[in-house]
């Protein structure tokens, strides 16, 4: 009796060591667990969003510095990797750096945009992933190419000179053109004598001024203003050309130059 009574005591000591190892192991070095991951900013975004499927959009403005945070949880300790669309991160070269899981990207250019990946893995269930998209903004000084057709009848019956003055831009978002001829704004509708239009095949990132069969008030100064909305706090950028009375019939002297 008492036998049976030692091994009922010997088997509960037995299993209460074993739930205190248990325990003891569970403070020194955690419950094994599957990576999670999440990503912050602490750069200088001029704005971020969330898009469909909880992808965070970070807008920034080029030149500035941008600094994502990976933030994960695991035991063990999970392996981080940033990795982009086109690569690797960490292969990238020049003013990115990567620290304990933050990835830093000093004076951005337009060409580091795209989507970012962090990737945490320790071993156990599946790797852990969260995305980020960044977008970046930008406007370019605009430029004016002029182009000039002469066109004359068979019968000589009339002549007709026609200057084209070509706007365009390089920009992120979409660009919006702004004409001006000695300071007053062109609208279409506004001179039966200019036309303003978008050719079909640029997608809206140039815009044209045709002045039809040139007239006295033709030679002028003009302006061509980009904007994209102060986005970004970006502002506007605008090229003039001069059209006087001493340019040829054949030719078009122009000055490019930036407020």
């Amino acid at each position: 009796m008492g036998t049976e009574e030692d091994e009922k005591m010997g088997l509960l000591f037995g299993l209460l060591w074993l739930f205190t190892s248990f325990l003891q192991g569970v403070h020194s070095q955690g419950v094994y667990a599957s990576p999670t991951v999440r990503i912050v900013h602490a750069g200088q975004a001029c704005n971020v969003e969330e898009e469909q499927y909880s992808e965070r959009v970070y807008t920034i403005r080029e030149g500035e510095t941008l600094e994502l945070q990976c933030l994960v949880t695991g035991h063990p300790r999970p392996q981080i990797r940033w990795t982009k669309t086109a690569g690797g991160a960490s292969d990238r070269p020049g003013n990115l750096s990567l620290n304990s899981g933050t990835l830093k990207i000093e004076n951005i250019s337009r060409h580091q945009g795209g989507r970012y990946y962090c990737k945490a893995e320790n071993g156990l269930g599946f790797p852990a992933i969260r995305s980020i998209r960044v977008d970046v903004y930008y406007l370019d000084k605009p430029v004016i190419t002029v182009h000039q057709s002469d066109d004359e009848a068979k019968e000589q019956f009339y002549f007709e000179r026609t200057v084209f003055l070509r706007c365009a831009a390089n920009s992120n978002p979409p660009v919006h053109y702004t004409w001006t001829r000695d300071r007053e704004v062109l609208a279409e509708g506004s001179d039966s004598g200019v036309e303003i239009y978008k050719p079909f095949f640029t997608q809206g990132e140039t815009k044209i001024l045709k002045l039809k069969n040139l007239r006295l008030q033709d030679y002028a100064d003009y302006t061509c203003i980009a904007s994209i909305k102060n986005a970004c706090g970006i502002r506007d950028r605008s090229t003039h050309f001069s059209l006087n009375n001493r340019t040829g019939t054949k030719a078009l002297r122009s000055t490019n130059r930036e407020n």
